[in-house]
């Protein structure tokens, strides 16, 4: 087992978010969502690379089963699963009102990840869900105030986890140009710092 810090696991979560196709900002917010994980279960990396490698297999909420919710109207499912971040930055960028909560959401993919960005929010799920449970129908109701993070714990992952996580975050990087190797690492031939 390898101890990375909780900066560490935002960081690595990011990339290998964004190398498993998700935009930056969503990225970011795995990133985030990870930390918190990683505070209460020692499994995050499994978590997190089990979002990686289901990232395309995940549904967009539809504007239509959107507009639903805020209406108060009964979930219809999807034939995939729900995108459990893309479902939670909906929820978060505009919530819906009072009157439709709670909000029971149908055939939410990888849902501990919904609830790990609900977090930090006025929203919260109804029951608590595994940690690898492959999909669920969950609840989001109501919470007054918000939870604040969790600081001065580590997370840790196992060693195949951390190379295959470390796998999706190389999709980033920009790939070599014969430019760059000849100059090497740093800014130019001078290097001043």
């Amino acid at each position: 087992m390898i101890d990375l810090s909780l900066n560490e696991v935002e960081t690595l979560s990011a990339k290998a978010a964004r190398g498993a196709g998700f935009s930056w900002g969503l990225a970011e917010d795995i990133g985030r969502a990870a930390r918190r994980i990683a505070v209460e279960d020692e499994n995050w990396g499994l978590a997190m690379l089990s979002l990686a490698e289901n990232a395309q297999s995940f549904e967009a909420p539809a504007p239509a089963r959107a507009t639903r919710w805020r209406d108060g109207e009964a979930d219809v499912a999807a034939t995939r699963p729900l995108c459990p971040i893309r479902t939670a930055a909906l929820l978060l960028d505009d919530p819906p009102p009072p009157s439709a909560m709670p909000l029971a959401i149908l055939n939410i993919g990888l849902p501990i990840w919904l609830d790990a960005m609900l977090r930090r929010s006025n929203m919260r799920m109804a029951r608590p869900v595994g940690l690898l449970m492959p999909r669920a129908d969950i609840v989001v109701e109501s919470r007054a105030g918000t939870m604040q993070p969790v600081t001065g714990r580590r997370g840790t992952i196992d060693k195949r986890t951390l190379a295959a996580l470390n796998s999706f975050a190389a999709k980033t990087y920009v790939p070599e140009s014969e430019r760059s190797r000849v100059r090497g690492a740093g800014g130019g031939r001078v290097d001043d710092e």
